[in-house]
């Protein structure tokens, strides 16, 4: 009987063992999965950022992207233009007056180069260009960086990879901080800073932004220089406020303000085969809406619209700058805003620059939140606040 209790007992360990190893397994395998989400999540055109990474610190950045005695101004993150309806991930740093390749641009960090995209059509319409490049860099598997608009590679990457510059790479190029990466000139660099590690939480539906994944990780971009390098920047940078590096998401739950999708457009990317060249030619951004604060001089109301007149995009000042779309639920019931051209920016001292001319109002747009993050919109065109009452012909949006 002894024997028989030891030997239950042996095997009620063993079992205990093997389900401890089972569990472990599925464990392990969910583990993998969700990592392998997740790093995919941090892709960017096609790429996963993290592949091969080494490192989970922050590295901060030892360089500039350019000299500044070649840089004019700065412009933080969250600006509208053309097809970037809602606020912009990315800083420029406008060159001074030049030819293009003037200016050289160097890597902000010891690294790897992920990624090299050609560009050589408008993003707004399609129309030819001459070639220029996108370039992603990691510099551990939390930071990553990138250059946009380099009208040059310089020829330490072209020496490394054979056409790079007319085919494009994916790979694992090492970099180091102060290095050329290529040439700028008669455009601006577009550049910023992201954290695999960091979820934004003014985008209330991440999913919503998978066509661009990188764009919930952006983070503060001074802040990852040394304090004498972030002085200098200031000194260059448009906006006077905190944070410099500016901000691009604005949701709050049941609220007017931030990020909006028209319904059935499947978030940032759009409709598929809607782009420049492609199915009916109005873009990914035709059913993006954002209403925020303006990137420069954060005190002013923007609502900036996929499709407002003629079918374009189009971005506005909100005459009398109220009521603040923070304060706007459900509860307010149909909101109108008058509209005029946006803000014309800030002095270098940090005052507003003078309104040139009398105010030109170029239309209306009536918002009522609804639940459930949804929103009615209606723009009107070359309307006046006197000549819109309610809705006529609405669209629902969502978020």
């Amino acid at each position: 009987m002894w024997q028989l209790k030891k030997n239950q007992a042996g095997f009620g360990h063993v079992f205990g063992i093997l389900f401890v190893v089972v569990v472990i397994a599925i464990v392990g395998g969910i583990g993998l999965l969700v990592l392998k989400k997740w790093k995919e999540s941090s892709g960017s055109t096609g790429q996963v950022w993290t592949t091969d990474c080494v490192g989970t610190d922050r590295v901060n950045l030892t360089h500039m992207p350019m000299d500044l005695k070649d840089v004019a101004t700065i412009t933080p993150y969250g600006l509208i233009a053309g097809a970037h309806v809602t606020p912009i991930d990315h800083l420029y740093f406008y060159p001074k007056e030049g030819p293009r390749d003037s200016y050289p641009v160097y890597a902000m960090a010891d690294g790897y180069i992920q990624n090299i995209s050609i560009r050589s059509v408008q993003t707004d319409n399609g129309s030819p260009k001459k070639a220029e490049y996108r370039i992603e860099m990691q510099h551990s598997c939390q930071t990553l960086t990138y250059f946009d608009l380099i009208t040059k590679l310089d020829q330490t990457i072209l020496d490394q990879v054979k056409d790079a510059d007319k085919k494009g790479m994916n790979g694992h190029l090492p970099i180091k901080a102060g290095q050329i990466i290529g040439w700028i000139g008669e455009q601006s660099l577009d550049t910023a800073v992201y954290n695999a590690y960091l979820a934004l939480p003014g985008f209330i539906s991440p999913e919503l932004y998978e066509a661009e994944p990188w764009k919930i990780h952006t983070d503060d971009f001074f802040s990852y220089f040394p304090q004498d390098m972030q002085a200098q920047m200031a000194a260059k940078n448009r906006r006077k406020v905190a944070p410099l590096s500016g901000k691009i998401d604005y949701d709050q739950p049941g609220k007017l303000i931030g990020n909006w999708f028209k319904e059935g457009t499947k978030g940032y990317g759009g409709p598929k085969g809607e782009g420049p060249g492609e199915g009916d030619g109005r873009g990914y951004w035709s059913g993006h809406l954002a209403i925020f604060y303006d990137a420069i001089d954060p005190s002013k109301v923007i609502v900036s619209i996929g499709e407002f007149k003629n079918g374009q995009p189009q971005g506005f000042s909100v005459i009398g700058n109220s009521p603040d779309p923070a304060t706007i639920t459900k509860d307010s019931g149909i909101v109108k805003y008058e509209l005029t051209q946006l803000p014309a920016g800030i002095m270098p001292d940090g005052s507003a620059v003078p309104q040139q001319g009398p105010v030109r109002i170029l239309g209306v747009v009536l918002f009522q939140v609804l639940e459930g993050e949804r929103l009615k919109v209606e723009a009107f065109p070359d309307k006046t606040a006197a000549q819109v009452t309610t809705f006529s012909s609405p669209s629902m949006y969502e978020r």
